[in-house]
């Protein structure tokens, strides 16, 4: 991992999960990881099987220059990418481990971007994945962004993260998942607040 956003996401996510396959989506705080959250997303599936930003950070947002809640996370990649990064989730999802993704994104003028990202797995209501927290980040932004959006994303490498725990021969069927026990009535939460740009 190069970026920051990438790096603290994933130690946040291995140290919540405190030996579990995955934390629970209702542990996570904000305030511990408030430096990067301009670069966090939150996923989720839909009965379809698509995968949707719940939540994203406004650094992740800008650099697509629009809102992207309720969008697909895979809309923007192109045909062979998406299909690079649905089965990595699916190894991603059975080890249970995260992923990291280095990507080439070409704005709308055809000027290129490096990125990387990071999807982890998170339980909610029992459920190993349905939920899926991530990041989303440049080593820097250039000038451009916010003026010219990016508008296709390919995937130059990618590969599984480990849990400190765990190796690349452990197996799902070896843990179980448990719903989170204390309730985090007093913690704050991610959220949506509504907003846009005024024109």
């Amino acid at each position: 991992m190069n970026n920051a956003a990438s790096s603290t996401l994933f130690a946040y996510w291995d140290q919540l999960r405190a030996g579990r396959p995955a934390p629970d989506r209702a542990e996570i705080d904000p305030r511990a990881i408030a430096p990067i959250l301009g670069d966090t997303l939150v996923l989720e599936t839909d009965r379809s099987g698509s995968l949707l930003y719940r939540l994203a950070g406004s650094r992740a947002c800008a650099l697509f220059g629009r809102e992207l809640k309720g969008t697909g996370f895979l809309d923007v990649f192109t045909a062979d990418a998406r299909k690079t990064v649905i089965g990595t989730l699916d190894d991603a999802l059975a080890a249970p481990s995260g992923m990291l993704m280095r990507l080439s994104a070409t704005s709308t003028a055809g000027r290129r971007l490096a990125l990387e990202a990071v999807l982890m797995p998170l339980v909610h209501r029992g459920r190993l994945g349905a939920r899926m927290i991530g990041a989303m980040s440049a080593a820097e932004l250039p000038y451009w962004i916010g003026r010219d959006d990016l508008a296709r994303i390919e995937v130059e490498a990618v590969r599984l993260l480990w849990p400190a725990w765990q190796g690349p021969v452990a197996l799902a069927a070896t843990a179980t998942v448990q719903p989170a026990t204390i309730p985090f009535s007093t913690r704050p939460a991610l959220r949506l607040i509504q907003g846009g740009n005024v024109a």
